[in-house]
């Protein structure tokens, strides 16, 4: 079995481990400033927090720490499956 054939599926695992942390990140950090413009005032006579946009419904904040977590999970197993693949890869 040739080098890169035993290292082909860790390094597939580790890459999509990273993809879904990215995805993650990148939703978490939309839906932050989709919250943050919920708090901000709509403007004109008698802006403020009382008087802007009311806070309704939620963004189902469980969503994205779940996939992070799994992405963290997958993510550290490719990297450690690669880790022992390539040590015991021959040189």
């Amino acid at each position: 079995m040739s080098n890169m054939s035993q290292s082909k599926y860790p390094y597939l695992v580790t890459a999509v481990g990273v993809a879904l942390m990215a995805v993650s990140e990148i939703y978490s950090f939309i839906r932050a400033m989709m919250f943050r413009a919920m708090f901000r005032p709509a403007g004109g006579y008698g802006s403020g927090f009382g008087s802007g946009r009311q806070f309704g419904g939620g963004f189902g904040f469980g969503l994205s720490g779940i996939l992070t977590t799994i992405a963290v999970v997958v993510a550290i197993i490719g990297v450690v499956w690669l880790g022992l693949a390539l040590r015991n890869s021959p040189k």
